[in-house]
């Protein structure tokens, strides 16, 4: 026990004696390292002096020495012609660089020289320039303000002629081509208008000014509306003939009433086409030049169920090429697709031909304008036109008269007809009853071959209609 004791306080007294010695032993050999470096600095030093000293005592012994003498004349000597030299390049250079310094001092005050006479030329060219972009432009005004004046002037013949009426303004009378030089296109030529538009390759003689307007797709229904991929008319099925002539009627009551406050109307047709050059066209011809002048002047721009017009003069030389023969007997091969006209029925038959067709209030039904489905856009309101009467009430009376006269005048015709009628079967009862029994019988048996192929006709419309129904489902 006693050991272990003493042997632990042993242990303790060499672990402290340890601890002081450490920081010791750090500090000893910092000491050492900073030693080793002056030691070796020192010895740098010693080795520098002894060259440097054995170098001093070569250098001497070098001066010593004849050779070397000779060596550094010669160098000198070399150095003196070498300065020589250099400072005779320098001036030679020099005066290489003041001749050229002088040869460029000339050649830079001709530049200059030149730079101003074509600046010179140049601002003389310039102004040149724009006196005579002055002068054109002086020339234009004064072109510009002739041309003005000389359309104030026209336009003035233009208003003189519209109220005072005389003779038509020449410059109106100037007819355009498309094709100059070319042959006439006989279909713009008849109807006024054609599938190919201005595009056509053959010549289109276009009216300054004429009695004829045609406004283009004036006219719209759903009956009419057709595009060209399209192979069976949808339209054709779902829309009667009926609903789309109630339509035309409607458009009629609505159109003519603005039409007749410009003027006398003599010819008014509407084309039922699905062609969509000639789809929805409206044509009409009035009694002066003077009123359809009137009439362009007063729809062309203006808008009508949300679209605008487009008048335009046309050169219809007789209706009864423009309009399709087979039209009345329904017997047209090409149907609606026809490039001749096919129109509506006026109503009343109204500016249906070449004679003046008069009416009165009585002719047609005029509803109240606030009922009327008006579809015109508003505009300022114009002075009903009188085309030469002396009053809207003058031209009134004569439409009242002139159609009392043409209602007299049938009557006349009428009964004249019927007495030349009566006659003829007078005489024709004495020839003999067998022929009239004769005819009796053609006739009933015409009458029942009729019958039979209008059965026979209907059936075959009826099977047709079907088989378009279903290829289009």
């Amino acid at each position: 026990m006693i050991l272990a004791i003493a042997i632990k306080h042993l242990e303790n007294n060499i672990f402290f004696l340890f601890s002081d010695i450490t920081p010791w032993l750090s500090r000893h050999k910092e000491w050492r390292k900073l030693a080793k470096k002056l030691r070796r600095k020192r010895i740098r030093q010693k080795n520098a002096k002894l060259r440097d000293e054995k170098e001093l005592q070569e250098l001497h012994l070098r001066e010593k020495n004849p050779a070397y003498q000779s060596w550094l004349q010669h160098k000198e000597k070399e150095e003196a012609l070498r300065i020589t030299e250099e400072a005779r390049i320098s001036e030679k250079n020099e005066i290489q660089w003041r001749k050229n310094e002088k040869e460029a001092q000339i050649k830079f005050k001709e530049y200059q020289e030149i730079q101003r006479i074509a600046r010179e030329e140049r601002e003389k060219q310039n102004e040149k320039i724009r006196k005579e972009w002055e002068q054109e432009q002086k020339r234009f005004e004064e072109k510009k303000e002739k041309e003005r004046i000389e359309k104030e002037r026209l336009n003035e013949k233009v208003e003189y002629f519209l109220e005072n009426g005389g003779d038509t303004p020449e410059h109106l009378k100037i007819s355009m081509q498309t094709n100059p030089n070319k042959e006439v296109c006989t279909f713009f030529q008849k109807t006024g208008a054609c599938r190919f538009g201005d595009a056509c390759s053959r010549n289109h003689i276009k009216p300054g000014i004429s009695r004829v307007l045609l406004i283009q797709n004036f006219f719209s229904h759903y009956s009419l509306e057709k595009t060209e991929s399209e192979q069976i008319l949808d339209s054709d099925l779902e829309c009667e003939h009926d609903e789309t002539y109630q339509a035309f009627k409607e458009f009629f009551d609505d159109v003519v009433d603005e039409l007749e406050s410009y003027g006398r109307i003599i010819v008014f047709r509407v084309c039922c086409n699905r062609e969509p050059h000639l789809r929805g066209n409206v044509y009409i011809e009035f009694a002066t030049t003077r009123a359809a002048l009137k009439c362009y002047k007063g729809i062309h721009g203006r808008w009508y169920a949300g679209k605008q017009l487009t008048v335009e003069f046309r050169e219809i030389k007789t209706w009864k090429q423009a309009v399709c023969g087979l039209i009345l007997s329904k017997k047209c091969p090409k149907g609606s697709m026809c490039n001749y006209l096919h129109v509506f029925k006026n109503p009343k038959n109204l500016f249906n031909s070449f004679e003046v067709h008069t009416r009165n209030d009585g002719d047609r039904k005029c509803e109240d304008s606030s009922q009327r489905k008006w579809r015109w856009s508003e505009s300022p309101e114009r002075v009903p036109y009188s085309d030469g009467w002396e009053s809207d009430d003058h031209y009134n009376n004569h439409r009242k008269d002139s159609h009392r006269s043409a209602r007299s005048s049938s009557r006349r015709n009428h009964g004249r007809e019927h007495s030349d009628r009566r006659s003829r079967r007078s005489g024709s009862e004495r020839d003999g009853k067998s022929k009239a029994t004769s005819r009796k019988r053609k006739g009933s048996s015409e009458r029942r071959y009729s019958h039979r192929s209008k059965k026979d006709s209907e059936r075959g419309s009826r099977s047709k209609r079907r088989e378009r129904s279903r290829s289009s489902s």
